[in-house]
């Protein structure tokens, strides 16, 4: 009887570093290990996405601005008269093509008048009229930040407390 012997190796999978050199025109030599390939990859993969992105957001873009120069030359070749040098449009119909496209809308100036009712309290003087000429001569009037200039005050009431 014979006897047969299996022998098994056992290998034990030593992990090595590796480093790769790299040599440019110029004749300078760079050493480039595992981790630093594998990180350069990672950035390659992101930069990847980072321009997938971005050329989605430019066609995007390019899309719209397409879309809003249609809208644009509509919005004149509609008020277009044969003939005419000018051409006609309300506020309205501009501030409407202005919305659309994302631009500010014209705006325009008003002028609002009104009445300001007022009391003020605990004001420390000698008399009514120095109380009165207080009030005059110091209240003032802002709107939005903006100091009001053309107004009128007429004190109708002053009484001790």
């Amino acid at each position: 009887m014979a006897i047969t012997q299996n022998y098994s190796t056992i290998i034990k999978k030593k992990e090595t570093k590796v480093e790769y050199l790299y040599t440019d025109s110029d004749g300078n030599t760079i050493k480039f290990t595992d981790d630093m390939i594998k990180a350069a990859l990672d950035e390659r993969a992101q930069l990847r996405n980072q321009l997938n992105a971005n050329i989605e957001l430019a066609q995007s873009r390019h899309s719209k601005i397409v879309d809003i120069r249609s809208n644009v030359y509509d919005f004149f070749n509609e008020r277009l008269v044969i003939g005419d040098n000018e051409i006609t449009c309300t506020i309205e119909d501009v501030n409407e093509l202005l919305e659309y496209i994302g631009a500010d809308k014209l705006k325009r100036l008003f002028t609002v008048s009104g009445r300001i009712e007022f009391t003020v309290t605990d004001i420390e003087a000698d008399s009514e009229e120095e109380a009165r000429d207080m009030v005059e001569n110091n209240l003032s009037v802002e709107f939005d930040g903006n100091i009001v200039d053309d107004y009128n005050i007429d004190v109708h009431d002053v009484e001790q407390q």
